[in-house]
């Protein structure tokens, strides 16, 4: 056994200062994009923090890591696919390699001293809910000696997601096959499959990935198609000006776009926040009957009749007969134009068995292949069965889980004092980046902890009523969306009637909003504290900058006759009189531009309501009435001490050099 940090039992706190924060200690488990965000935000903001994370592998980027086949790419360009606190101007190409996707996650790492809390190559094997010293103790195997160690902390983080579990097609006779058999999450690197006989397995992001990538060198391909799906050109960032530039494929950012984004660090961020803002925008096409809904399906179906006119009876094999949405959308335009080759074949059949030669389809026709590739995903769910948690009174999470994955607000199940999850079950926006949501519940987490540490609390546990209330929200919501269309998809566990698990109720920029504010109240706690004592927490009426005199004791000051609150756009809102001394003119530029956008939005609403049509959210959204476009020179932004972006410096690229500080500049606690 390795060592167990012992119970912490916190002193009485009456005579310590109300900010001599007492320690706390955090485990994460997972160093994939989720654990990395932890591992960066966390020691921004939690003063006297003992935090470890636990990852399987020997680097981090989880899946980034794990994966290498050919084609890999996120589906999202990175300009929108990276962390808000880590802005990298150097991205090669729209749709990098995965390589260059992985060493911008280890480069992040370092920049935020991320590594110096993981523990590599340890594989997490169950957690217990030890109620009497409010702590998890978490089982691991050390993966280099194999033995197994524990470890204690009062908070337990699970940051490993949806698709760190890869597994084989459920087809008999795999070990019969005399050809090579790989797995996109397995890939071998020394494979070469030029000059080959190839079948593909799978038609989700990765088969449409790795199949353009390898049909130009291979004599014939085919891929197996189960099921149809809709394949939308780009990744919901293309604007006019990115479509003329090719990002409906790809396309090159030259040496010296990237060295202008580097030097101009203002430049890059309205070009990020032009991306972002496009993909933000797009959450209404998921609306069932809705007019964005239609006009996207016309879309989609003329580009894939457009597209399939070298083979037109692939039309028929691959045009869904469910709302685009309903199953994921797969960015996959390369693929459809590679299918129509000649040395590229669609088989839509269910693979039956494999033979030593090859694979036998539902209809007994045997093909021949030389290799088989196995693009059939990941264990997406969310079974927790064979690494238990087990919470409060011995309860398992695989029973709170049955029959299906809840958490309240995506972040916390039921009766699992302490535990917080990473891209837990109804976290994924419908518009918006992933990121984004990593982001926005890592912050909810904080302040969660934080409070547990302030305030002396032995757990908090998320009550009953809150998360009947919170399903009853989601699937209220998800009823309104395609997601209730008829289709297999493990957005709802493979299940084509089933209850959606993975989507969040609204977009990323609503998850934020929505996690920005905790509501405590639907917690129940249990104290360090007797109960008639509950606010000794308060302590002995001085700050650690008082009574060391170290520190800033007026750090509350700040410019006064400056509202720093924008405004809000209620129909009866009229724009406050303001006496601006000359020192804070800087403000007045923000201030006048909020009245200004306020009014506009005002307007928009009124106008509309009168028309009785859903307020529009998507400023840039072609279909939206002229009146409610807001320019993006007129987007605000909020006032108050902002964050510098940090400029990151991949190290595979010949990258110019650039110009930001080596530490970074987000420290701050709420």
């Amino acid at each position: 056994m390795g060592s167990v940090s012992e119970p912490r039992v916190p002193p009485h706190p009456d005579q310590r200062c109300i900010d001599d924060w007492r320690p706390i200690k955090v485990i994460c488990i997972g160093a994939g994009m989720s654990g990395i965000a932890v591992g960066s935000l966390f020691p921004q903001y939690i003063p006297n923090l003992e935090l470890t994370i636990y990852e399987k592998n020997a680097e981090v980027g989880g899946t980034w890591f794990e994966n290498h086949y050919p084609g890999l790419r996120p589906d999202l360009t990175p300009h929108v696919y990276q962390y808000s606190f880590a802005s990298n101007p150097n991205w090669t190409r729209f749709y990098p390699p995965g390589a260059e996707f992985e060493e911008y996650l280890k480069t992040v790492a370092k920049k935020y001293e991320v590594y110096k809390n993981v523990k590599f190559r340890h594989r997490f094997i169950s957690a217990r809910w030890i109620e009497d010293d409010g702590q998890w103790e978490v089982t691991l195997q050390r993966l280099e000696d194999g033995k197994t160690i524990t470890d204690r902390a009062e908070v337990l983080i699970k940051a490993t997601g949806f698709v760190n579990d890869w597994r084989w097609p459920d087809v008999p006779g795999r070990e019969k096959f005399k050809g090579t058999m790989l797995h996109t999450a397995n890939w071998d690197d020394n494979f070469d499959p030029t000059g080959k006989t190839i079948a593909v397995l799978g038609y989700g992001s990765t088969g449409v990935q790795i199949t353009p990538a390898i049909q130009p060198i291979v004599k014939q391909l085919d891929h197996y198609v189960r099921g149809k799906v809709w394949v939308p050109p780009g990744g919901g960032t293309n604007t006019e000006e990115l479509i003329e530039r090719g990002a409906q494929n790809n396309f090159d950012h030259a040496l010296e776009e990237r060295k202008r984004f580097t030097e101009n660090p203002e430049q890059y961020l309205e070009f990020r926040k032009k991306q972002e803002a496009y993909c933000n925008n797009v959450q209404r096409i998921f609306f069932k009957d809705s007019e964005a809904q239609k006009q996207f399906t016309q879309f989609l179906d003329h580009n894939l009749r457009e597209t399939t006119k070298p083979k037109p009876w692939l039309y028929d094999v691959l045009r869904p007969n469910y709302a685009p949405g309903c199953r994921r959308l797969i960015m996959g335009q390369m693929w459809l134009e590679c299918m129509q080759e000649e040395n590229a074949n669609i088989i839509p059949k269910d693979v039956k068995q494999f033979t030593e030669n090859g694979i036998i389809d539902e209809d007994g026709v045997e093909r021949h292949y030389d290799a088989i590739i196995c693009a059939t995903g990941f264990d997406t769910r969310l079974d927790s069965s064979g690494t238990p948690f087990i919470g409060r009174n011995e309860k398992p999470l695989s029973q709170v889980w049955d029959p299906d994955p809840v958490a309240y607000f995506g972040v916390q199940p039921e009766q699992m004092p302490n535990l917080f999850l990473m891209f837990g079950p109804n976290t994924a926006p419908f518009a918006g980046s992933i990121v984004h949501t990593f982001e926005s519940a890592a912050h909810y987490i904080i302040k969660c902890v934080l409070k547990l540490q302030r305030e002396y609390i032995k757990s908090m546990v998320v009550k009953p009523q809150a998360v009947y209330n919170w399903v009853k929200h989601v699937d209220r919501h998800m009823s309104k969306t395609v997601m209730t269309d008829h289709c297999v998809t493990w957005f709802k566990r493979n299940k084509p009637d089933g209850r959606t698990i993975t989507m969040w109720p609204g977009s990323a920029m609503h998850g934020h909003i929505a996690w920005k504010h905790p509501r405590f109240e639907d917690y129940e706690y249990t104290s360090w504290l007797p109960e008639d004592d509950s606010l000794a927490w308060i302590g002995n009426g001085n700050t650690v900058a008082e009574l060391t005199g170290v520190g800033d004791t007026t750090n509350y000051m700040d410019y006064t006759d400056v509202t720093k609150v924008l405004p809000v756009p209620t129909k009866d809102y009229t724009p406050p009189a303001l006496s601006v001394p000359g020192s804070e003119e800087k403000w007045l530029g923000q201030i006048n531009g909020a009245d200004q956008l306020a009014q506009k939005q005002h307007a928009a609403l009124e106008e509309v309501e009168a028309d009785g049509k859903p307020v529009p959210n998507a400023a840039l959204d072609p279909h939206a009435p002229e009146s409610t476009k807001v320019a993006a020179s007129e987007e605000v932004a909020p006032l108050g001490p902002k964050v510098d972006p940090v400029m990151v410096k991949l190290t595979t690229v010949q990258n110019p050099e650039s110009t930001a500080d080596d530490k970074p500049k987000i420290k701050k606690f709420y």
